[in-house]
């Protein structure tokens, strides 16, 4: 099969050894044969944002949800993974796209580009599931979920969108739930403007609402305040508990980690802010994939007296 051409359903199912081959032309790297799986990995990696066998596992889940984009290809989603991993302004973008057949008119790269980020983001609704958290439990506490907020760099959008973590420059923000038990992604709630939107205030406009009766979150002090919410600071938290959160609170920290190694969320957006969450989400989908296909999050072990 030849892999920059397949659509759809059509043809033989794509292999890990397509991605790595397209993945060596947009490398400028035709002339070498495919190397060491370790370092073939780590080179596909560092371009693309995802392993080779991540970025199957993607196209698969396109192609069962029927989510390509029309026309779509396999090195149009690379084109979407180099793009949000690597950021490139447009020319330099288009002329990595072009790889050893030379630069790609911009047109072009923008025309397979947004959609396939449209797409994956799309794919949230089926792998980003909520009431997932409580399916195949171990453990019965009353926190199935650690809360954390992540904010996003921006241009200057004044005081409402003034961001503590990045002393008072502007950003978006937005809430993530991890599954304490499973490690897995659970909910995803924005962007709200940094400034105007405390953690905590995020928390109380919808996924307070969206806990059972008696169920709680884990979350640090910038949350302490609500009944659902159990965190360090709480005077009724027993102070043999405090190694236990800082893990959960750890292990969240790495998940908000793995996001921000995609340059699109760690530097400054250029891009028109209403399309910020729909990279984020698409970012938050290719993370929540490599955690289900062979990447999880160290586990922790959780018991809430």
């Amino acid at each position: 099969m030849d892999a920059r051409g397949s659509k759809r359903k059509k043809g033989a199912a794509p292999e890990v050894a397509d991605f790595y081959r397209l993945g060596k032309e947009m490398q400028n790297r035709v002339g070498s044969s495919i190397g060491a799986f370790s370092s073939e990995d780590r080179r596909f990696r560092e371009f693309f944002g995802c392993g080779a066998a991540i970025a199957l596992v993607l196209w698969n889940r396109l192609l069962e949800h029927d989510a390509l984009p029309d026309g779509g290809m396999i090195m149009h989603l690379l084109w979407a993974l180099h793009f949000m991993n690597a950021y490139p302004k447009q020319d330099a973008g288009s002329a990595t796209a072009g790889g050893s057949g030379g630069a790609l008119d911009p047109k072009t790269w923008r025309k397979y580009l947004w959609p396939f980020v449209e797409a994956i983001a799309y794919l949230e609704q089926f792998v980003v599931v909520f009431e997932n958290r409580k399916v195949h439990r171990r453990n019965y506490n009353d926190c199935l979920l650690s809360v954390d907020g992540v904010d996003c760099k921006i241009p200057n959008h004044g005081p409402a969108f003034a961001s503590h973590k990045f002393a008072g420059k502007s950003a978006l923000r937005y809430e993530l739930a991890i599954d304490i038990e499973k490690g897995d992604l659970s909910w995803i709630h924005g962007p709200f403007p940094a400034g105007n939107w405390p953690d905590i205030n995020i928390f109380r406009h919808a996924l307070k609402w969206q806990l059972d009766e008696y169920e709680r979150v884990e979350a640090d002090d910038g949350y302490r305040g609500d009944v659902k919410i159990k965190c360090p600071g709480n005077f009724t938290n027993p102070a043999e508990n405090l190694r236990m959160q800082g893990l959960v609170r750890s292990r969240h920290e790495t998940f908000n980690g793995r996001m921000k190694q995609w340059d699109i969320l760690s530097v400054q957006y250029r891009h028109d802010l209403s399309t910020h969450g729909t990279v984020f989400r698409a970012i938050a989908v290719i993370t929540q994939l490599s955690i289900h296909n062979g990447e999880p999050l160290f586990p922790v072990e959780y018991k809430d007296p």
